[in-house]
């Protein structure tokens, strides 16, 4: 039988493999450096019961099945469950995402019958329905990236996603205005010139993005 320290050392490998990670994706997961993961996944150390704990809640499993020998079939199945669970997760987070822009998209047009209808007085009455109510689709828009925006950083956390869609959501908002100012309001003003104020907030988000914060590494 193979010592303690090589079998934790197999297990967490097969495991992080599963999770198609790096040991510097992982690092960065678990808040532990990649050299001591490359350590511990080697066989070169034994983690203490702590970091264990750590491991076994981030991969889901018991400390036991980590200091346990498992046949290849064990970990195979390990393995297959990650991957499943990983495509699951994948899925599932499209499904949320088409589903707030549908919902988003549904609101628009439950605005956009009402003031032709006006089911709920919002317009006096004989009054004729506003031939822009277009408009209101332009705003679906950079509402809806708002939405996606919190969305795509709750679920992956990634700063070049986050600055993509905060900068179509910034870009989009301007251009709404412009449409709303142009298109909408009597008399029709033009204020394309907002847009200059986008290059600025751009440049900050560009910086935002490439900012590195330290973190707290444990060993």
């Amino acid at each position: 039988m193979e010592n303690l320290a090589s079998i934790v050392g197999k297990n967490l490998s097969t495991l992080r493999k599963a999770k198609g990670l790096t040991q510097q994706e992982l690092a960065a997961e678990v808040h532990y450096s990649d050299k001591s993961i490359s350590k511990w996944e080697l066989g070169y150390a034994l983690p203490s019961v702590d970091v264990l704990k750590d491991f076994a809640l981030f991969y889901g499993v018991t400390i036991d099945y980590l200091v346990s020998e498992q046949s290849e079939e064990d970990l195979q199945k390990v393995a297959q469950v990650e991957a499943e669970d990983a495509r699951i997760r994948r899925i599932n987070q499209i499904i949320v995402m088409a589903m707030t822009v549908t919902f988003v998209f549904l609101v628009a047009i439950c605005v956009f019958f009402s003031g032709y209808y006006n089911p709920f007085n919002i317009r006096p009455s004989g009054e004729p329905a506003h031939k822009g109510l277009w408009v209101i689709f332009v705003w679906m828009v950079p509402v809806s990236l708002l939405l996606l925006a919190f969305e795509t950083w709750h679920y992956y956390h990634s700063r070049f996603i986050a600055v993509i869609f905060a900068s179509s959501f910034m870009w989009t908002l301007l251009l709404s205005f412009c449409v709303q100012f142009q298109f909408y309001n009597e008399p029709s003003e033009v204020i394309w010139y907002i847009l200059v104020v986008g290059i600025p907030i751009q440049i900050i988000l560009i910086l935002w993005g490439n900012f590195r914060s330290k973190k707290k590494v444990k060993h």
